[in-house]
């Protein structure tokens, strides 16, 4: 889709307005705007409604083509708060979790998955990174930090967006 923006010169000035991004968005789904982003903004919500933004690495995950994967350790905040309150949204990002302006915001449902279906999403998340994933997990083996912690099973989350 073009984004194509008429304006009049004589009573809005010298230049063309700048399209926003919903105005180049508006008629794209979450699957379609997430199929090239490398790195989405999980944002989970503590008790208190407040918005906690993490910067994921995320793949395609199950049957609903609005179904996601993510890793994560078993112990941090993220899996806490989406043990306490399911509701999610996801904004596209850089790796260090900047957002765009008027980035579109998408909302859905997470949950917690362990044994199979967690090794699943790794699996999945292996197969959309490739050797940038390959390459981080000989970097957590020699650093130590791939070892389970207080033998507690691999947790991931998986995530549906409503659009």
């Amino acid at each position: 889709m073009v984004a194509c923006l008429v304006w009049d010169q004589e009573a809005g000035g010298s230049s063309p307005p700048s399209p926003t991004m919903s105005d180049i968005t508006s008629d794209k789904t979450s699957a379609q705007i997430l199929q090239t982003a490398k790195y989405v903004s999980l944002i989970t919500f503590r008790k208190s409604g407040e918005p906690v933004r993490s910067p994921v690495w995320f793949a395609r995950f199950g049957d609903n083509p609005n179904g996601y994967g993510v890793i994560t350790e078993t112990n941090v905040g993220k899996v806490k708060r989406v043990r306490a309150n399911s509701r999610i949204e996801v904004q596209v990002c850089d790796v260090k979790g900047r957002v765009k302006t008027n980035a579109p915001k998408f909302s859905g449902v997470a949950r917690l998955v362990t044994g199979e279906q967690a090794v699943a999403v790794r699996k999945a998340i292996a197969k959309q990174y490739g050797l940038t994933y390959k390459l981080f997990s000989i970097y957590l083996v020699v650093s130590g930090l791939f070892k389970k912690k207080d033998g507690l099973p691999e947790t991931n989350i998986i995530f549906e967006l409503e659009n």
